[in-house]
């Protein structure tokens, strides 16, 4: 969520040259255990790096950072829960976001014929109910010993 950025403001580098300020929003870090918000993002096109503000990055999520020489831990400041670990990189401490669902992330694991058979037996049990819901007299009874393909 972006909206366009009408202030004279700019960003400077380290060189002491200003970058112009495009547009500002909203921008969220996903993670394992809850969304960190990031609140008035600056979008500058000329940078070639995004930088978090540590002091808006706490301040919006009601959290804490600890650094240590090999990794980094974002904390919920009233229960003390991780909520991000990240690792150290070349020195620096990376602000991963983990990929959204609906960005078509897909991975593969190889299960165990045990689980496929699970999940299979949870699939047509909910779909008996359904059929037996509707009325429909077509009902697959999994506990008479009934084998399927798989197996």
């Amino acid at each position: 969520m972006r909206d366009k950025y009408h202030g004279n403001n700019k960003v400077h580098a380290a060189n002491g040259a200003g970058m112009r300020i495009n547009q500002i929003g909203r921008s969220f870090v996903r993670t394992p255990n809850q969304n960190l918000v990031l609140n008035n993002v600056l979008y500058v096109p000329e940078a070639n790096k995004s930088l978090t503000s540590i002091h808006r990055l706490t301040s919006d999520n009601h959290a804490f950072i600890e650094y240590h020489p090999n990794y980094f831990l974002i904390k919920d400041q009233a229960t003390k829960k991780t909520i991000l670990r990240g690792e150290c990189e070349g020195g620096l401490y990376p602000l991963k976001s983990r990929p959204s669902s609906n960005k078509g992330a897909f991975s593969a694991v190889k299960s165990p014929l045990s689980r496929w058979h699970s999940r299979a037996t949870l699939l047509l049990q909910s779909f008996n109910k359904s059929l037996a819901k509707n009325s429909i007299p077509f009902v697959v009874d999994l506990n008479k010993g009934i084998v399927c393909d798989a197996c």
